[in-house]
Order: structure tokens, then sequence, then C-alpha cells
């Protein structure tokens, strides 16, 4: 099973639940932990730490993210991917999270126009350092993920990607060409992807580039497989790592069961079939 944990949500229901769901999801066999500075403005990634013994710590495969700068009363950020910073940024997430290095540290997020060059440096001191033992970028940018491929040694990178937004698709060869696994977040496009579909499309006008009535027409024939087992089993089928959130021991167990749930043949397949690889339109 390739599931990881995303924790920005977890902390929705309180500490308590929070913790539930870390320890559940360890016992469970989800040994990918992923989290950023700014979630809870540290606040989870103190919680892992507290969580997590130095015996378990051995089993984990522990991700954060560093580049958004929180202001002095931590209610938002700034974008800061400078050389310094993201040294900086990377040795508080180590001390909230009570561990001695990362398994994996992203850049999170990026725009053409930063000294990408920099930002790469930085990551290259910290493994030099034996800070962190790979890292990665989270981005949704073509020509950022692009200069990052020809110009680093990045092992990861994190981004959207769903039966409903298979964009990412588009660059798999040159991924796969440097060695760079994939590691996809919103498999379940904000709850469409699940079976409260009908009510998520509601309130929903857009998601990528489908429309509403585009929505209205091809969520029912996904609806005909279980979701979310065929969403996250789709997604599973090319991505490296799925990572679902959870705000809930319930929501996690759920998500692990659709990953483990035994589909009916060819209906991954059938789905993939189902919703086209739309091309990127911006930031190319």
């Amino acid at each position: 099973m390739t599931l990881g944990l995303g924790t920005m949500t977890i902390l929705k229901r309180g500490q308590e639940e929070a913790s539930s769901i870390l320890r559940t999801a360890l016992e469970e066999g989800i040994t990918h932990f992923d989290t950023a500075d700014v979630y809870a403005n540290g606040a989870v990634e103190s919680l892992i730490g507290q969580t997590f013994s130095p015996e378990d710590r051995a089993r984990l495969f522990l991700a954060s993210k560093g580049g958004n700068r929180m202001n002095a009363t931590g209610t938002g950020w700034t974008w800061d991917p400078s050389h310094d910073y993201l040294k900086h940024a990377c040795m508080e997430s180590l001390n909230r999270l009570e561990t001695h290095y990362l398994d994996l540290y992203y850049v999170h997020g990026g725009t053409i126009e930063d000294d990408i060059d920099a930002s790469i440096q930085a990551m290259e001191d910290l493994v030099a350092e034996g800070r962190i033992k790979a890292y990665g970028l989270s981005s949704i940018r073509p020509n950022v993920i692009k200069h990052w491929l020809e110009h680093s040694n990045i092992s990861y990178l994190m981004t959207p990607y769903s039966l409903l937004d298979r964009r990412i698709e588009t660059l798999l060869p040159a991924l796969q060409e440097k060695g760079v696994k994939l590691v996809a977040r919103g498999p379940l496009a904000k709850g469409l992807l699940t079976p409260e579909w009908d009510s998520r499309l509601q309130s929903t006008d857009q998601f990528e580039q489908y429309d509403h009535g585009a929505l209205e027409r091809l969520l029912p024939e996904l609806a005909k497989y279980p979701l979310p087992a065929v969403a996250l089993q789709a997604v599973d089928s090319k991505a490296d790592i799925v990572l679902a959130g959870a705000s809930s021991v319930s929501q996690l167990r759920a998500n692990i069961e659709s990953m483990r749930e035994t589909l009916p043949a060819g209906a991954v397949e059938t789905v993939l079939g189902l919703c086209p690889v739309h091309p990127y339109t911006d930031h190319l």
C-alpha cells in the first residue's frame, strides 16, 4: 500500500483526535507522514514530534516543507525561498518534530521568478549536513517543475493529482527519466470523488478544467464504481505515494479500507478512460 498521511487538517477535531490519527496510521502500516511548518503555524509539526517516540521514528518516513515565512502574529505568511531562510526553516521544523533529520524536505511552492538556484543550493547544503536525506518540490507550476528537474537532484515532486486533475501525467515521462517519485495530493478532489460527491457538487461551480455541467455529466458515471476506492486506486496505479488527508480516525480508516478494497475487474482502466488528461494552461 502506497498510502501516505497528509496532516494539514489533522487538528480539526483537536489534539487528542489528531494524536489518535497518527498512532492509528502507524499501526495500520502507514509510514509516510507529510507535514509543513505552516500547518497550524507549526502546531502540527509539534504534535507529530510529541506523539511519536524515538523508537517510532525509526519506522517513519517523515516529510516537511518550508519557504513560507510566517508573520509576527501567526496570521499569514510571505513567500521566502531564499537560501538562508530555507536552512533556518528546516532547523525550526527539526526542533518541532523532535528529530535530528528529515527523510524528505520540500520547497513549499515557488515561481519562475525566484532565485531557484539559491533554493536548490540550500537543499543540497541540508543534504550534505545530514539534516535531510532527500529533497523535493511541492508545486503546481510546470515551468518551475521543469527547472527543478533540469537543474537539481530533486527526488520527489508533490502536486495535485486525481481523476479530475491529471495534468501532471503530461510530465510523467520527464519525472521517470530523472527518477523522481510522484506524490499525489488531493486524490479525492475536495470530496468530489467520495460518496458525498452529490452534495459537494451543489456548491462547486468549477474544478480545474471541468465546469459545473461537465461535472454533472461525469460524476454520476464515476459513482457507478465504489468511490473513493476507485479514485484512490486509479491514482495509486500511476503515482508513487497517494497522499490523503484525514481529520478523524474514522476518515483515516475509510481511506485505508478504500485502498485495500477489491474493485471490479477493469474498473481502474474504465474510470481513467472516462477522465481525460487535460494540458496545463498556465505557467508554461
